[in-house]
């Protein structure tokens, strides 16, 4: 993930969250782990041996990689910190949420420096 597109994710989940008036954490679920997972699913035909962006057979599958989930639970780790926000800083239901966003930025930063998912 670059630095641009979490720069626009951020932006566009701020946006809504602003105009829209939804939760934080809703925002940032749905530009940093819907907008990923979302492409991942619309193009997984395409990356099988033979599809469109695989033609030959001989480049493997983003999905197999480590790095492409890890940047999915890494944006579950931002969204957990969102609800932490909107739940209360000290509450226990913050609490609870900032847990959650420290497993999961512990869990995305092993698969960060993954090479592989499996295999």
């Amino acid at each position: 993930m670059t630095i641009v597109v979490s720069s626009v994710q951020f932006t566009l989940a701020i946006v809504v969250h602003s105009i829209l008036d939804w939760p934080l954490g809703l925002s940032f679920l749905l530009f940093f782990v819907g907008w990923p997972l979302g492409g991942l699913l619309m193009t997984i035909d395409d990356d099988l041996p033979g599809g469109w962006s695989n033609p030959d057979g001989t480049v493997p599958p983003p999905w197999r990689d480590a790095r492409s989930w890890g940047q999915i639970v890494g944006g579950c780790a931002v969204s957990a910190a969102g609800f932490a926000i909107d739940f209360g800083w000290r509450t226990s239901e913050g609490l609870s949420a900032w847990l959650v966003s420290a497993v999961a930025a512990v869990v995305a930063t092993i698969l960060l420096i993954r090479k592989r998912f499996f295999g």
